[in-house]
């Protein structure tokens, strides 16, 4: 799996480039010990995530995506 930018453009021109990356997962667990579930029956986990951003001008950004295009 990969963690993808979303790309933003500001009102000032800016491009700010936001994507969530995953650092720790934990599988919650009932009180009685085993693997825990939601209300609708599926799984419960506990996640952290640290978001990750770039600021670019609109010429860099249009390189970038011309780059990948390309690729």
């Amino acid at each position: 799996m990969q963690e993808r930018y979303c790309y933003y453009s500001l009102d000032d021109g800016t491009v700010l480039g936001v994507k969530p990356v995953m650092v720790k997962v934990f599988r919650l667990l009932g009180p009685d010990g085993r693997p825990g579930n939601g209300p609708d029956g599926a799984p419960a986990y506990f996640y952290q995530t640290q978001n990750v951003t770039q600021v670019l001008t609109p010429d860099e950004y249009k390189v970038m995506t011309n780059r990948d295009l390309q690729e």
